[in-house]
C-alpha cells in the first residue's frame, strides 16, 4: 500500500482533472443541500405545508432511489458521463419547479425531479471515484470529496437563513441553476476519459428501483391516512413491495448483517439514516421550539457538516496505521454518533442552553458519522468485484436514500400526527428523534456485524 501512495497521487497528472470534478460537483450539491435543509420551516409556512414538512425531502429521496440504480447500470455499461450530463440537467429543472411553485404539492414535485437527477449524479461521483482511484488512494479522496462540504457548511447554511431573512427562499432555487452549467462544462471532460470496465451482460435492476419507490411511498403515506383499514392495507402493501424489491437491489445477506459487504451496507444505511432523521429535524426544533433565527439555525447546521468532515480526515490519518483496522473505526464511528444524536433530545426537552448543547452535540454526532461512513466506502470498494464498481457504488447510495427517506417520512408522519392531535411540535419533533435514536441503536449492532476472516485477510492486502 506505502508503494502505491509514494508513486501516485490524487493531485498527479493522471488524476488531477478528474479530483476537481468530483469536489466540484460535491461542492454544488453540498450547497443546495444544506440550504434547503436550513429554509425548509420558512417554505412550509410560507406555502402553508406544515403537514407535510417531511415530504420535502422524503420526495427527494424517493426519486434519487430510482436514479441511483438507473446511474449505476449506465456507469457500468456507457460509463460515468452519462448519469452525470442527465443526472445535472433533471436537477436543474426540478430546481426551476421548486423555485416557482406556488403551492406545497408543486414544491415536492419539483424536489421529485431534483431527485431523480440527484440521485445520477452522486452515483456517478462515486462511480468515478471507484473507477479511477486505487485502493490506497481512495481513503484521500473521500477525504477530499468530504472535505468539499466545508466551504457550503461554513457559508450555505448562514447565507440560506439571510437570504430567506431579507428576500425569499425561492432565490436558493433559482441561484443554483447556472451553476449547474458550470459543473457541466467543468467536469464532463474528466468523466468522459474513464475507460467503462464491465463487459458482461447484467440483468437489469430498474424494475426492482420502481418496486421500490412505489413500495415506500405508498408504505410512508399510509401513515398520513385517517382510516385504520385503509392505514393498514398501505402500510402493510408498501412493505411488502418495498422490502422485496430492496432485496434485488442490495447484497444478499443484507437484512440478516451477514459479515463483509452485506453488514457494510446495513451499517452505512442505519447510521445515515439516524443522523439525517435528526439534521431534517434539528431547523425546526431551533427556529419553532427554541425560537432562534434561520440564520443562527443555518449556522448551527453547518457545525455537524464541518464535524462530518473532521470524522473523515480523521479515518484518513488512521488509514496509515493500516487497512485491519476499518471494522473496529465502523464501531466507533457509529458510537459516537449515537452519543452526538442524544444531546438533541436533551435540547428539546429542556429549556437550559439549548445552544450550546446543541452545537456540542452536533460537533460529537458529526465526528461518529463521519468517521464511519467513510470507512465504510473505502472497504466497501475494496471488496467490489471488478466491473461491477457501480453497482457497488449505488448499493451505498440506495442504503443511505432508502432508510433515510424511510426515517424522514415516519419521522414527517409522526410529527403530522402529534400537530393533528394538538400534542403540539415539539412532542411531534420528540418522536422523530426518538426514532432516529433507534436506528442509531441497530447501526451499532450491524456494525459489530461487519468483521469476518475474508474481509480482514483484504484489508492486508
Amino acid at each position: 500500500m506505502k508503494g502505491d501512495l509514494d508513486a501516485q497521487h490524487v493531485l498527479d497528472n493522471k488524476h488531477r482533472g478528474l479530483t476537481f470534478g468530483l469536489v466540484l460537483g460535491i461542492t454544488l450539491f453540498a450547497f443546495e443541500n444544506l440550504a434547503i435543509i436550513t429554509v425548509a420551516p420558512d417554505i412550509a409556512e410560507a406555502l402553508n405545508g406544515i403537514t407535510l414538512y417531511g415530504w420535502i425531502f422524503t420526495g427527494f429521496l424517493l426519486a434519487s432511489l430510482f436514479s441511483t440504480v438507473l446511474g449505476g447500470e449506465w456507469a457500468d455499461k456507457y460509463g460515468a458521463s452519462r448519469p452525470l450530463l442527465i443526472g445535472l440537467i433533471l436537477f436543474g429543472i426540478g430546481l426551476l419547479l421548486s423555485g416557482f411553485a406556488p403551492t406545497m404539492f408543486l414544491l415536492i414535485l419539483g424536489r421529485v425531479v431534483q431527485g431523480l437527477g440527484g440521485g445520477a449524479i452522486i452515483t456517478a461521483l462515486y462511480a468515478a471515484l471507484n473507477l479511477a482511484y486505487s485502493d490506497a488512494l481512495r481513503p484521500r479522496m473521500i477525504a477530499l470529496m468530504s472535505s468539499a462540504w466545508v466551504v457550503p457548511a461554513l457559508l450555505g447554511p448562514a447565507l440560506a437563513g439571510f437570504i430567506a431573512e431579507v428576500s425569499s427562499w425561492r432565490i436558493l432555487f433559482w441561484g443554483t441553476v447556472p451553476l449547474l452549467v458550470v459543473v457541466a462544462v467543468l467536469t464532463l471532460p474528466a468523466f468522459r476519459s474513464l475507460e467503462k470496465k464491465n463487459s458482461r451482460p447484467q440483468q437489469s435492476r430498474l424494475p426492482a428501483a420502481l418496486g421500490l419507490v412505489v413500495g415506500t411511498g405508498l408504505l410512508l403515506l399510509g401513515f398520513t391516512l385517517s382510516s385504520v383499514v385503509l392505514v393498514a392495507v398501505m402500510v402493510g402493501g408498501g412493505a411488502f413491495i418495498g422490502f422485496s424489491s430492496l432485496r434485488h437491489l442490495i447484497p444478499s445477506g443484507t437484512f440478516t448483517l451477514a459479515s463483509g459487504l452485506p453488514a457494510l451496507i446495513a451499517t452505512r444505511g442505519l447510521s445515515f439514516a439516524a443522523f439525517v432523521g435528526i439534521e431534517v429535524f434539528l431547523a425546526l426544533m431551533l427556529s419553532e421550539i427554541h425560537g432562534f433565527s434561520s440564520a443562527l439555525t443555518g449556522a448551527v447546521i453547518a457545525v455537524g457538516t464541518i464535524s462530518w468532515t473532521l470524522g473523515t480526515w480523521l479515518q484518513d490519518r488512521l488509514e496509515k496505521k493500516g487497512g485491519s483496522g476499518r471494522p473496529g473505526r465502523i464501531v466507533w464511528g457509529t458510537v459516537v454518533l449515537l452519543i452526538g444524536l442524544a444531546f438533541q433530545i436533551i435540547v428539546l426537552l429542556t429549556p437550559y442552553l439549548p445552544l450550546p448543547l446543541t452545537i456540542t452535540g452536533w460537533l460529537i454526532a458529526g465526528v461518529g458519522i463521519g468517521l464511519a461512513h467513510s470507512t465504510i466506502a473505502v472497504l466497501a470498494f475494496s471488496l467490489a468485484p471488478q466491473g461491477e464498481e457501480g453497482n457497488v457504488s449505488a448499493s451505498l447510495q440506495l442504503a443511505d436514500q432508502f432508510t433515510s427517506a424511510l426515517c424522514t417520512g415516519l419521522g414527517g408522519a409522526l410529527l403530522a400526527f402529534a400537530v393533528s392531535a394538538n400534542w403540539g411540535e415539539r412532542y411531534g419533533i420528540l418522536l422523530a428523534f426518538l426514532l432516529s435514536g433507534i436506528l442509531g441503536l441497530f447501526s451499532i449492532f450491524a456494525a459489530y456485524r461487519v468483521s469476518g476472516r475474508a474481509l480482514v485477510a483484504k484489508a492486508h492486502d
